[in-house]
Protein backbone atom coordinates (compact mmCIF):
# COMPACT_ATOMS: atom_id res chain seq x y z
CA UNK A 1 0.00 0.00 0.00
CA UNK A 2 3.16 2.25 0.53
CA UNK A 3 3.89 2.23 -2.67
CA UNK A 4 0.52 2.78 -4.35
CA UNK A 5 0.11 6.10 -1.60
CA UNK A 6 3.00 7.27 -3.25
CA UNK A 7 2.36 7.85 -6.76
CA UNK A 8 -0.98 9.44 -5.35
CA UNK A 9 0.97 11.55 -3.33
CA UNK A 10 3.24 12.62 -6.04
CA UNK A 11 0.47 13.33 -8.39
CA UNK A 12 -1.61 15.68 -5.64
CA UNK A 13 1.72 17.29 -5.28
CA UNK A 14 2.12 18.02 -8.87
CA UNK A 15 -1.25 19.26 -9.05
CA UNK A 16 -0.66 21.80 -5.78
CA UNK A 17 2.81 22.44 -7.17
CA UNK A 18 1.37 23.39 -10.48
CA UNK A 19 -1.21 25.60 -8.92
CA UNK A 20 1.34 27.25 -6.87
CA UNK A 21 3.15 28.08 -9.63
CA UNK A 22 -0.13 29.45 -11.77
CA UNK A 23 -1.22 31.57 -8.57
CA UNK A 24 2.42 32.90 -8.65
CA UNK A 25 2.64 34.14 -12.34
CA UNK A 26 -1.11 35.08 -12.17
CA UNK A 27 0.04 37.41 -9.05
CA UNK A 28 2.79 38.23 -10.69
CA UNK A 29 0.98 39.33 -14.03
CA UNK A 30 -1.59 41.22 -11.85
CA UNK A 31 0.92 43.04 -10.21
CA UNK A 32 2.37 44.21 -13.46
CA UNK A 33 -0.89 44.59 -14.78
CA UNK A 34 -2.06 47.29 -11.48
CA UNK A 35 1.37 48.84 -12.23
CA UNK A 36 0.80 49.34 -15.78
CA UNK A 37 -3.00 50.97 -14.81
CA UNK A 38 -1.30 53.10 -11.96
CA UNK A 39 0.92 54.18 -14.80
CA UNK A 40 -1.91 55.21 -17.22
CA UNK A 41 -3.76 56.72 -14.53
CA UNK A 42 -1.02 59.03 -13.60
CA UNK A 43 -0.21 60.15 -17.09
CA UNK A 44 -4.39 60.39 -17.77
CA UNK A 45 -4.46 62.71 -14.54
CA UNK A 46 -1.11 64.87 -15.69
CA UNK A 47 -2.51 65.04 -19.03
CA UNK A 48 -5.74 66.35 -17.67
CA UNK A 49 -3.73 68.91 -15.42
CA UNK A 50 -2.48 70.18 -18.13
CA UNK A 51 -5.42 70.58 -20.40
CA UNK A 52 -7.05 72.49 -17.18
CA UNK A 53 -4.05 74.55 -16.67
CA UNK A 54 -3.90 75.59 -20.74
CA UNK A 55 -7.42 76.35 -21.24
CA UNK A 56 -8.82 77.45 -18.08
CA UNK A 57 -7.84 81.29 -19.24
CA UNK A 58 -9.45 80.75 -22.55
CA UNK A 59 -11.82 83.43 -23.25
CA UNK A 60 -14.10 82.98 -26.47
CA UNK A 61 -16.09 86.38 -27.60
CA UNK A 62 -18.32 85.56 -30.75
CA UNK A 63 -18.87 88.47 -32.75
CA UNK A 64 -21.59 90.62 -31.81
CA UNK A 65 -24.48 90.47 -34.43
CA UNK A 66 -25.41 92.74 -37.18
CA UNK A 67 -28.94 93.40 -36.74
CA UNK A 68 -29.07 96.38 -39.21
CA UNK A 69 -31.05 94.19 -42.11
CA UNK A 70 -33.43 92.35 -39.58
CA UNK A 71 -34.35 96.33 -38.55
CA UNK A 72 -34.64 97.48 -41.95
CA UNK A 73 -36.90 95.08 -42.37
CA UNK A 74 -38.75 95.73 -39.68
CA UNK A 75 -39.14 99.19 -40.38
CA UNK A 76 -39.99 99.09 -44.28
CA UNK A 77 -42.43 96.16 -42.96
CA UNK A 78 -44.10 98.34 -40.25
CA UNK A 79 -44.06 101.28 -42.78
CA UNK A 80 -46.02 99.35 -45.43
CA UNK A 81 -48.55 98.27 -42.45
CA UNK A 82 -49.07 101.85 -41.62
CA UNK A 83 -49.49 103.30 -45.34
CA UNK A 84 -51.99 100.46 -45.76
CA UNK A 85 -53.91 101.53 -42.99
CA UNK A 86 -53.67 105.30 -43.98
CA UNK A 87 -55.25 104.02 -46.56
CA UNK A 88 -58.39 102.45 -45.40
CA UNK A 89 -61.51 104.92 -45.18
CA UNK A 90 -62.10 106.47 -41.35
CA UNK A 91 -65.62 105.88 -39.73
CA UNK A 92 -66.81 109.58 -38.81
CA UNK A 93 -70.19 108.75 -37.05
CA UNK A 94 -71.23 111.46 -34.55
CA UNK A 95 -74.37 110.54 -32.52
CA UNK A 96 -76.21 113.29 -30.35
CA UNK A 97 -78.62 111.46 -27.82
CA UNK A 98 -80.39 112.50 -24.57
CA UNK A 99 -80.24 109.20 -22.24
CA UNK A 100 -82.86 109.65 -19.42
CA UNK A 101 -81.82 106.18 -18.31
CA UNK A 102 -78.21 104.91 -18.27
CA UNK A 103 -77.36 101.93 -19.70
CA UNK A 104 -75.65 100.27 -16.59
CA UNK A 105 -78.60 101.48 -14.18
CA UNK A 106 -81.84 100.40 -14.59
CA UNK A 107 -83.26 100.19 -11.44
CA UNK A 108 -86.97 100.79 -10.89
CA UNK A 109 -86.67 103.60 -8.48
CA UNK A 110 -84.25 105.95 -10.82
CA UNK A 111 -87.45 105.32 -13.89
CA UNK A 112 -89.84 106.30 -11.68
CA UNK A 113 -88.06 109.63 -10.52
CA UNK A 114 -86.77 110.43 -13.79
CA UNK A 115 -90.25 110.08 -15.29
CA UNK A 116 -92.05 112.31 -13.07
CA UNK A 117 -89.69 114.58 -13.26
CA UNK A 118 -90.23 114.62 -17.31
CA UNK A 119 -94.11 114.67 -16.74
CA UNK A 120 -94.27 117.85 -14.09
CA UNK A 121 -92.09 118.80 -16.37
CA UNK A 122 -94.10 118.54 -19.82
CA UNK A 123 -97.13 119.93 -17.27
CA UNK A 124 -96.01 122.55 -16.10
CA UNK A 125 -94.54 124.02 -19.79
CA UNK A 126 -97.84 123.48 -20.95
CA UNK A 127 -99.70 125.37 -17.95
CA UNK A 128 -97.14 128.09 -18.53
CA UNK A 129 -98.52 128.59 -22.50
CA UNK A 130 -101.61 128.31 -21.36
CA UNK A 131 -101.27 131.13 -18.67
CA UNK A 132 -99.70 133.32 -21.43
CA UNK A 133 -102.16 132.51 -23.70
CA UNK A 134 -104.67 133.57 -21.12
CA UNK A 135 -102.61 136.38 -20.16
CA UNK A 136 -101.98 138.30 -23.59
CA UNK A 137 -105.55 137.88 -24.34
CA UNK A 138 -106.76 139.49 -20.86
CA UNK A 139 -103.82 142.32 -21.26
CA UNK A 140 -105.18 143.27 -24.79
Amino acid sequence: MSNQQTPEKTMIDEVVENLIRKTDFLEKELTTKNAAILQKEEQTQSLIANFEQKFSNVVIQGPKPDLSEINATLKNGLSGINQSMKKWPTPLKKEFRFIFFPEQLRSVEYVRAVLTRVIVCILTFVFLIFAYLLMDKHLK
